[in-house]
C-alpha cells in the first residue's frame, strides 16, 4: 500500500528526519520518502488508517494533509 500526503511546516533536513524517523516507527511501513516541499510517501505492508500517520506526525510537532 501506498500513500502520498504532504507534511506542512517541514523547512530543513533535520525536520526531514524528524517525520521519518515518525513514520518509520508505525507498524508495517517499509519505505518512508519526504522531500523538501513536505511532499511524502510511504509505502507498507498493511493498510495504515490515515489517523495514525496524523497522530505520529503530531507528536513530532508536524501536520500532514492527505492528497488524493
Amino acid at each position: 500500500m501506498t500513500i502520498n500526503f504532504k507534511i506542512n511546516n517541514i523547512t530543513c533536513e533535520a525536520c526531514v528526519k524528524i517525520s521519518s524517523m515518525a513514520l518509520k516507527n508505525l507498524l508495517g511501513v517499509k519505505k518512508v520518502q519526504i522531500e523538501k516541499d513536505g511532499m511524502a510517501t510511504i509505502e507498507s505492508d498493511r493498510d495504515i488508517a490515515w489517523d495514525e500517520i496524523k497522530n505520529v506526525l503530531a507528536q513530532a510537532d508536524k501536520q500532514a494533509i492527505l492528497i488524493k
